[in-house]
């Protein structure tokens, strides 16, 4: 009760308490991040047949909790590629018609977390991670058991890559596609 608030940045002295226990969380997120993805073996397949509507109701679930703009799948970055011998499921690259709204710089991820990380926890994502700066460009991410892994970025833009696929054939027929 009152929880929301409290943890919103600029809410005064929470915010000293919230961002380094957000900080603890995005630190011990990345060191299980590296146990999954280290050299890349260690992450687990999923069904080829089951690759394709796993992800795509992850990203349904996590474009509905970013109501606001609208959001279009861009279906050329939709991939299936064998990589080092694995084969590997991009299921792709969202748009948005417009900025993420409430985010600015580093300022506003909490709160995004709070009601994002619950959602990627259904589909088996880790909680997003604190905000990283490439250039101008904030974004969050997170990973799964599969290896996929998701960025969300301020502009709109959501990706979904690299989940490991047990397929015969790497092929986009194999996943359905």
């Amino acid at each position: 009760m009152g929880g929301g608030s409290a943890r919103r940045r600029g809410s005064g002295e929470h915010d000293e308490h919230h961002r380094p226990a957000r900080t603890a969380r995005g630190v011990a997120l990345g060191a299980g991040l590296l146990l999954f993805a280290g050299c890349g073996g260690s992450a687990e397949p999923l069904p080829a047949e089951s690759a394709v509507p796993h992800y795509d109701a992850a990203a349904e679930v996590v474009l509905a909790e970013l109501a606001g703009p609208e959001w279009a799948l861009q279906e050329n970055q939709r991939t299936v590629q064998e990589e080092d011998g694995a084969c590997r499921y991009s299921p792709g690259v969202w748009n948005a018609d417009q900025a993420l709204e409430g985010v600015s710089g580093g300022e506003g991820w909490d709160a995004l977390a709070e009601r994002l990380d619950p959602v990627l926890a259904e589909h088996g994502f880790g909680d997003l991670g604190a905000p990283e700066r490439s250039g101008a460009l904030y974004s969050v991410r997170s990973q799964d058991a599969h290896g996929a892994e998701l960025v969300l970025d301020a502009q709109g833009r959501l990706a979904l890559r690299g989940a490991l696929v047990d397929a015969e054939t790497c092929t986009p027929e194999a996943l359905g596609l």
